[in-house]
């Protein structure tokens, strides 16, 4: 925000200098990015009056000029410009003056000194003892199509740089988001007054005139997107030039001068911070003004010619048939204020921040009536802005008010009164203020404050500050006022005391530990997501995506399903840049739609490529497959001591279509699914350029963090050994090995210890639909040790029972 110093001035009766003010303003937030001083580099320019204008005997693109600069007498001077005029006021530059263009403060210019005096020349014949001066020639603006109009009542024989205040100095304040009250001079000269405890001198805002005519009907079919809408129309208008301090001021502040009445709307959103916007009223059809969304309307051109494409819920203004503009953000192209205009409707409005910085956010269009809308503006400011609108339109366009102002507002909004706790205020602050000073400070940013008890004050919340909304914000609000440099560095009273830890994020600590033991590296990707690769890796549950409503991109437009697609996007990028292999695991949020409602998941998920495990010396090395993930797994569920809870059982090709529908597996905790594991699908594969076995697994975090597995009682170590013996089975192929377990398991033999896989064998001497499958059996009393007789019956006795169960034979 650009705040002029001399206009500050108006509000305020600062005496400070431009240091002293920077400085405040940064320590109490509103930091001072850069001071620009200005200075003109012009002398013996003065304001002239134009007497007479008489057509140049020898040129007829020239005129001869009679021009009165008060004091300094009469001249005559030739001009070229098409715009003079009799009874005109323009700078006018004697013989003697210098015209060295308008400079900030620090950048290489010619001096005074260096700039040739301007000299009496004849021209075509005739002596020219002047000249009168454009905006550029003055370095005031770009403008060189004619002469620089000043007002009527500018002084003549005045200092045009004294009179234009061009020895200026301009503060670059930054605004944080949340002081939208500052995006004005009046929100800066107001924190500028309650730091150096002077008093605020506002404008007096006179209102509209009475008028008897009939104002335009006002809908508003969105209140929840516009609170308040105001409109006044105003006739006779004359478009042109607005007068030259006006369009200084605003070219100080970094906008654009257009003409007259355009310029009021922005000096009064710059003065006050309310964004206003004139229609032409013969344009807009139906005698009214619906507030509404864009609904079925697709495309609407706006100001700048530019045809914009819409959303439904986009927040419109629009007459009884089509859009005239896109609320809070831009005016359209039909009904803009031009030349011919001769009738307006001024608009003063309270829309909701989050529905245009949305439209704006998408649309890619922000204005400076969006920015403030944005940070929310003062909720109660919509008349007086209209009112010193109408003010400065009848003096400077020649406006009148055709009818009173029409006000519409579908609720009222409630006044924000906060209970302030003293003691909770010095607590937060480190230091205890006087009530008086709290007081103070507080009538100074605009609240209202009374008594409430003892340590307690009502403050009613100025309509204008929407951030302050509980003693933490006053709080903050009084020592910034009072300087946190005046606050006492000490460490808080407070009791010591420990703290429980969170189970979950114990959980989730054990977790990495253990998957970093198992050679996994943690890794975090992006929560958005392309909506192809939610297709293609939907999880392991039956779920919809959750669109992003304003999306940084279309690869990015909704959020992740599962964790899968990230880590698969990550092992590609290492790939690209030579990495040979990649073991990765990430614990992060995924996100699903259930119903209407959108929900978030914890999941665990991880990737596993290339060589797992570094071999011995002439050793094949580890690949990472179905096998190494599973080992992964199990290890983990080990470590958690909820094995005997978990089961591996195959998995229909539906559920995971992205993994190899022969190697791949759904696991299972005490019979409920949490998770998928197996190698990712050739075609997936090939799709991602991946020449080796990937494999992947994703878990249900959430409801492992929130299993409770029944208590174990600590075992002795055994007394006396264990004896084993291997079995060697021919079964059939689509036999899974799990099965395999649970048939021995049913058998319950008292003094079988464990029962381990530690070979698959296919091919040669086994039928091409058969597998072989040797197991390790571990027998044990517990009592004594067992004789081989002993272990020989215990063994055949189960073999002979395991056999016919699983149809299978004895492998010689």
């Amino acid at each position: 925000m650009k705040l002029p110093l001399s206009w500050l001035k108006e509000f305020v009766p600062i005496q400070a200098g431009a240091d002293e003010i920077s400085h405040r303003l940064s320590v109490a937030g509103l930091e001072v990015e850069n001071v620009e001083r200005m200075r003109p580099s012009f002398a013996g320019v003065t304001v002239g009056r134009v007497l007479s204008v008489e057509r140049h005997p020898n040129a007829d693109r020239l005129s001869l000029c009679d021009v009165d600069a008060g004091q300094f007498g009469r001249f005559r001077v030739v001009c070229g410009a098409p715009n003079v005029h009799a009874g005109m006021v323009a700078p006018f530059a004697r013989v003697g003056a210098r015209l060295g263009g308008l400079h900030k403060a620090g950048e290489a210019a010619q001096s005074l000194e260096e700039v040739p005096p301007l000299q009496a020349a004849e021209i075509r014949g005739v002596r020219s003892e002047g000249m009168l001066c454009s905006g550029r020639e003055l370095g005031l603006s770009d403008d060189h199509s004619g002469i620089l109009e000043l007002e009527g009542d500018a002084p003549l024989g005045g200092d045009l740089a004294s009179y234009l205040d061009l020895d200026e100095t301009v503060f670059d304040v930054a605004i944080t988001p949340n002081r939208g009250d500052c995006l004005s001079i009046l929100g800066l000269a107001r924190e500028v007054a309650a730091l150096f405890g002077l008093k605020l001198k506002p404008p007096r805002v006179k209102p509209p005139k009475a008028a008897g005519g009939e104002c335009p009907d006002i809908e508003i079919h969105a209140a929840d997107l516009c609170r308040r809408y105001a409109g006044l129309p105003m006739g006779s208008i004359r478009i042109g030039a607005a007068p030259a301090w006006m369009r200084r001021r605003l070219e100080l502040c970094g906008m654009r001068a257009l003409n007259n009445v355009v310029d009021v709307t922005n000096y009064v959103m710059l003065e006050r911070g309310q964004p206003l916007h004139a229609f032409d009223l013969d344009r807009i059809a139906g005698g009214k003004i619906v507030v509404r969304r864009a609904g079925a309307d697709r495309e609407f051109v706006t100001l700048d010619n530019i045809r914009r494409q819409l959303s439904p819920d986009d927040l419109m203004i629009a007459d009884a048939r089509r859009p005239l503009a896109i609320a809070g953000v831009m005016g359209g192209l039909d009904c803009e204020v031009s030349g011919a205009t001769t009738r307006i409707l001024l608009e003063s409005a309270f829309f909701e921040p989050i529905t245009i910085a949305r439209t704006a956010r998408r649309l890619g269009l922000r204005s400076e009536a969006s920015y403030r809308f944005e940070r929310g503006i003062d909720r109660e400011g919509q008349l007086a802005a209209i009112s010193r609108a109408a003010e400065l339109i009848r003096k400077w366009a020649g406006g009148r008010e055709l009818a009173p102002v029409r006000d519409v507002e579908p609720e009222a909004a409630a006044k924000r009164e906060i209970e302030l706790d003293l003691r909770r205020a010095a607590d937060l602050l480190g230091i205890t203020l006087p009530r008086d000073e709290v007081r103070r400070r507080l009538i100074s940013i605009g609240a209202a404050v009374h008594n409430l008890g003892r340590d307690r004050l009502g403050v009613i919340a100025p309509s204008f500050r929407p951030d302050l909304n509980e003693t933490a914000d006053l709080a903050e609000e009084i020592g910034r006022l009072r300087g946190f440099e005046e606050v006492t560095d000490h460490l808080p009273e407070r009791p010591a005391r420990i703290m429980p830890r969170d189970p979950k994020r114990a959980f989730a600590a054990r977790t990495r530990d253990i998957m970093l033991g198992c050679g996994l590296t943690e890794i975090r990707t992006i929560a958005f997501i392309a909506p192809d690769d939610n297709r293609r890796f939907p999880g392991f549950e039956s779920a919809q995506p959750v669109v992003v409503a304003n999306p940084l991109s279309t690869e990015l437009s909704e959020l992740r399903i599962s964790l899968m697609p990230g880590l698969l996007a990550a092992l590609r990028f290492n790939l690209n840049r030579q990495a040979t292999a990649m073991h990765a695991f990430e614990i992060a949020k995924t996100f699903a739609r259930r119903g209407d409602l959108p929900a978030e998941s914890m999941r665990m998920a991880a990737v596993s490529y290339g060589t797992y495990m570094i071999p011995a010396v002439g050793a094949p090395p580890v690949e990472a497959g179905f096998f190494s993930i599973k080992g992964i797994l199990e290890n983990y569920f080990r470590a958690l001591g909820i094995m005997d809870e978990i089961a591996f059982a195959a998995i229909d090709p539906a559920r995971a279509p992205y993994l190899h529908p022969g190697m791949a597996a759904e696991i299972r905790l005490a019979g409920s699914l949490i998770g998928v594991a197996g190698e990712l699908h050739p075609q997936e594969g090939a799709r991602m350029e991946l020449n080796r076995r990937c494999a992947l697994f994703e878990l249900d975090f959430g409801a492992l963090s929130g299993f409770e597995p029944p208590p174990k009682a600590i075992q002795p170590p055994p007394r006396f050994p264990a004896v084993r013996r291997d079995l060697a089975l021919v079964i059939d192929r689509a036999v899974a090995g799990a099965t395999v377990l649970e048939t021995i398991a049913q058998l319950n033999q008292p003094m079988l210890e464990s029962v381990e896989i530690f070979d698959v064998y296919t091919g040669e001497g086994i039928a091409p639909d058969k597998k072989s499958i040797a197991l390790s059996l571990r027998y044990r009393n517990k009592e004594r040790t067992l004789t081989d007789e002993e272990v020989n019956r215990m063994h055949e006795e189960l073999t002979g029972a395991v056999l016919p169960r699983l149809n299978a034979q004895m492998r010689q």
